[in-house]
């Protein structure tokens, strides 16, 4: 069964909004490597934002 699209973007939503969250915490932290790893986390969240809701 799938999820109604709202649904769906909800989640994307709450995902990059945490993500966001841990990317200032890191770079606060002076943490480079892993603040680069959620910048690659929010990528990979965009580009599934972009396949669900082409344009």
């Amino acid at each position: 069964m799938s999820r109604p699209e709202g649904l769906a973007a909800s989640d994307l939503n709450a995902e990059l909004t945490a993500a966001r969250g841990e990317l200032t915490r890191y770079r606060d932290l002076g943490d480079d490597a892993t603040a680069d790893l959620m910048r690659a986390w929010i990528d990979a969240l965009l580009d599934e934002w972009n396949r669900r809701h082409p344009r």
